[in-house]
């Protein structure tokens, strides 16, 4: 098999079977054997297609003079991959684009409609050629759009995130946070403390022929390129955890001291558990991390990193967060609920999530949110604390949550903001997203994935209902 026909496989079962982008993509990976060249470009094209699927829905609709919706499901892929390389795969040839994807619809029993993916290719092919390139074809095809729908065509987004983020947060910069998407990126990784400094980690890395350099945050780096950063030896010694810099935020702002009990509620993939066990095993004694989540089979993952790591103190149970447990009564020191959300602050990663997620599902998402809250505040001790964090960039499932803490369920909030790196704290992108209520970070090409946190106190003499 091709390395492009293992692309249309991926891409069929993302947007057919409704498989989940980076899960598709590590079995592609995994189940073909492929060179690093290989392995690279399958990885380049079909996270490329993906991020700018409607981009190219847009113009292959307009070279085939129909909707996209209207070509069969297995050649409306085979276009969107090849018309991905005519757009933005610079080192490939026209004429190969075009020329292997009518050798692959005859391979794959789409004879018939060969020629149909030949025209249309060939014709978007020439129009490029005569714009003068991909750039100046994209750059005069968005200047026949109005300023919002051009910002749809150029970023590849649907019209109702853009809406949404016109309409909560007026003073945001949705250009930048746009374009953060289609950043080109390097891999975050944080610092295990339990297992050494960064001083030593960094040392460790270099010997291994990385290029590590410190990240935004104390306790991270990042690692240049896109390979797989579980391939060096400190890795499977437990001397770092990939894990984006917004989300270690999230957990360098838990208030964890010496032997504390702490309850992550919406455990998978498990970033939050071992870094909160980390940095109560760095900080010495025993502790207890009650690791918790609705899907057993993504609690095994989180087993094995705690083994990575040398993490004791973890245990790990299958549960709905939803539902009360009354084991759990007044039990932690820190609850964590980073819940169930959009991921409209994770796009970048997951862009299959542009396509799957439907304004509508914000709503329900924040219906379950609540409901999950209402049970975490229980598990909560007096004068304990609560930690909501998702990864999402929208009002109802991130200010008005915190509104709802405090307000419904009676939680004091904390202001964070005292405690934010400088590099955050004077982001001028990120100004108006820093409230003494919750943390919004928006998406900042080459820096932040879009995120919220907050932390809220139970009263010293609360109890429970």
């Amino acid at each position: 098999m091709t390395a492009r026909e293992i692309v249309w496989d991926a891409l069929s079962e993302v947007n057919g079977a409704g498989g989940l982008c980076h899960q598709v993509l590590a079995d592609a990976l995994k189940k073909n054997e492929l060179s690093a060249e290989d392995r690279a470009f399958v990885t380049r094209l079909f996270h490329g297609t993906l991020e700018r699927q409607m981009t190219l829905d847009a113009v292959i609709a307009a070279a085939a003079g129909r909707p996209v919706s209207k070509i069969k499901a297995r050649v409306r892929e085979l276009l969107r991959l090849s018309a991905y390389q005519l757009l933005f795969l610079t080192g490939v040839p026209a004429s190969a684009a075009c020329n292997e994807a009518v050798a692959m619809a005859k391979r794959r029993g789409l004879t018939g409609l060969s020629g149909f993916v030949n025209g249309v290719l060939r014709g978007l092919s020439r129009r490029i050629a005569e714009c003068g390139g991909p750039k100046a074809f994209l750059e005069d095809t968005a200047n026949t759009m109005s300023y919002d729908e051009a910002l749809c065509f150029k970023y590849s987004v649907p019209s109702w995130i853009v809406a949404l983020w016109r309409r909560d947060f007026p003073e945001a910069d949705i250009e930048s946070m746009l374009s953060a998407f289609l950043a080109e990126g390097s891999v975050a990784i944080r610092v295990n403390e339990s297992r050494g400094t960064a001083e030593e980690l960094i040392s460790q890395l270099t010997a291994e022929g990385a290029d590590p350099i410190p990240g935004l945050l104390y306790n991270t780096l990042r690692i240049g390129g896109s390979g797989n950063p579980a391939k060096f030896r400190a890795y499977a010694e437990g001397r770092f955890s990939v894990q984006d810099e917004s989300a270690v935020l999230a957990g360098n702002l838990l208030p964890l001291a010496k032997g504390m009990k702490v309850l992550d509620l919406c455990a998978a993939p498990g970033g939050k558990t071992i870094h909160a066990a980390d940095r109560l095993a760095a900080l010495g004694g025993p502790y207890e991390v009650d690791s918790r989540d609705v899907s057993a089979a993504k609690l095994d993952a989180i087993r094995e990193q705690a083994v990575r790591v040398g993490l004791t103190g973890i245990t790990c149970k299958a549960a709905d967060a939803s539902v009360y447990d009354e084991s759990l009564s007044e039990w932690a020191d820190v609850v964590i609920a980073d819940v169930p959300c959009s991921g409209l602050g994770v796009i970048g990663r997951k862009p299959d999530i542009k396509t799957k997620t439907r304004p509508e599902d914000i709503a329900a998402l924040a219906k379950l949110q609540r409901e999950i809250l209402t049970q975490a505040v229980r598990y909560v001790k007096p004068g304990g604390y609560l930690a909501y964090s998702t990864c999402t960039v929208a009002l109802a499932e991130n200010r008005e949550m915190s509104e709802f803490i405090a307000s419904e369920l009676g939680l004091t909030p904390v202001d964070l903001r005292g405690q934010l790196p400088a590099v955050l704290r004077e982001s001028p992108a990120q100004k108006s997203g820093l409230r003494a209520d919750g943390i919004q970070i928006f998406p900042e090409p080459g820096r932040w994935d879009g995120f919220y946190v907050a932390g809220f106190r139970k009263a010293k003499d609360a109890f429970s209902k």
